[in-house]
């Protein structure tokens, strides 16, 4: 029997992916806001530009660090936030 940490498969869903699709979360960098759709524009440490939903977090501001996963933001530390994300 799998213990809760590893999946029917054998993955170990403490490698910092989801247990659901695999897909990994990171930390991007609002480089632009789209308020009325609720997206911003992101760019992550090395470079990788992606379109996120925000609709989750709100109140996004050019700066922000978000926590995004399969597209979406889940997380917000705003520009002024010492700690986590891209910096």
């Amino acid at each position: 029997m799998a213990s809760p940490e590893t999946l029917s498969d054998g993955a170990d869903a403490r490698d910092g992916r989801c247990v659901t699709c695999a897909d990994a979360a990171s930390w991007m960098r609002v480089v632009d806001v789209d308020d009325a759709r609720a997206l911003a524009r992101c760019v992550d440490d090395e470079g990788r530009r992606e379109t996120v939903d925000t609709g989750v977090v709100g109140g996004i501001r050019t700066g922000d660090s978000l926590l995004v996963h399969a597209g979406a933001a889940l997380q917000r530390r705003t520009s002024g936030d010492a700690s986590g994300g891209t910096g």
